[in-house]
């Protein structure tokens, strides 16, 4: 019997780190890997990512069992397209977005009834340190899945499995609150970094001024991609992006009714005590990002019970992932 298939289209760093943490134990499937970039795909070789390569994405995705699309959002309309025709009956495809919405729609315009989407967004908050490919990666972070209303849930389990067997922690979310809360936590910090590289680059001094901007302005105006991938998201995500704009303008607007006033000089400055908060929240955040740990009380025997079921996973593809053991978590 052939082992089950899985192809991951994208090597970039989500793609071949997450081949990497499927190699990091003993697994009875084969991995294929593809990318446009010829870069990417020997740096995956190089890694040992994969088991292979392949060329040609039709190739790549022929009897595959399960196909992950790590891609930038705008090219998953053409790609679908692509490979619909390539899907075998019972094939899962898991993309790996950032959006959740826009992923299923693009979904549900080509992959046909006979294959099975999940979409899933893994938050790397890379604090501590830059993203690079790794087995790591993904080690307890939080791995979001969203699906439509009609996905087998037997691929909904596969996909949990999956992500419980790079390491990560699987969530399951509503798509439409999911991406109104990237809108606020993802997309509205790159329109502000968009905005302040303008102001600041068509500034009468910003010849001279270039010259003192540093660190803190580098990731201040760090866009997080090409502009045609922001453009994309944006547009895909208006209108929750708008009600985030609109938030911020407001907010901008107490900042400076608080920079512009005159404390009392026996009184607190307002503004002080508003940083002091903002500092302490701040590194509440930071603290808990750096540790990967959002859950303030220990797990009940209740959800562990929950956690290790895995009754359905039987259902698609037999035991293919299965659970790690509890000495390699």
């Amino acid at each position: 019997m052939a082992k089950p298939k899985i192809t991951i289209i994208g090597l970039g760093v989500t793609g071949a780190s997450m081949g990497l943490a499927l190699q990091n134990e003993d697994a009875d499937f084969e991995i294929v890997g593809h990318d446009k970039s010829q870069d990417a795909v020997a740096a995956a070789r190089k890694a040992g990512a994969v088991n292979r390569t392949d060329w040609n994405l039709h190739g790549a995705c022929e009897n595959a069992d399960l196909i992950i699309t790590a891609v930038p959002l705008l090219e998953l309309d053409e790609l679908y397209a692509l490979i619909a025709e390539d899907l075998k009956p019972g094939c899962m495809i898991l993309g790996v977005v950032s959006l959740m919405e826009p992923a299923i729609a693009a979904a549900e315009r080509s992959i046909p009834e006979h294959a099975h989407f999940v979409a899933g967004h893994p938050v790397l908050t890379g604090v501590g340190g830059a993203l690079a490919m790794r087995a790591d990666l993904f080690q307890d972070v939080v791995f979001s899945l969203a699906s439509s209303v009609n996905t087998d849930a037997s691929a909904i389990q596969l996909a949990s499995d999956f992500v419980d067997r790079v390491g990560a922690t699987p969530l399951f979310v509503d798509a439409v609150e999911h991406d109104g809360i990237m809108a606020e936590v993802e997309q509205l910090p790159r329109v502000v970094a968009a905005a302040l590289m303008r102001l600041s680059a068509s500034s009468a001094g910003w010849r001279e001024a270039r010259r003192l901007a540093g660190r803190q302005f580098a990731q201040a105006t760090e866009l997080g991609g090409s502009a045609d991938q922001l453009y994309s998201s944006l547009r895909a995500n208006r209108e929750k992006v708008l009600v985030r704009l609109r938030q911020l303008q407001q907010e901008l607007g107490e900042w400076t009714a608080l920079l512009e006033q005159e404390p009392e000089s026996d009184e607190p400055d307002p503004l002080l005590d508003l940083l002091q908060r903002v500092e302490g929240e701040r590194l509440d955040w930071e603290v808990h990002a750096e540790l990967k740990n959002w859950d303030e009380s220990s797990p009940t025997a209740e959800d562990t019970n929950k956690a290790d079921s895995g009754f359905m996973r039987q259902m698609f593809l037999g035991n293919m992932f299965g659970r790690r053991s509890s000495d390699n978590r």
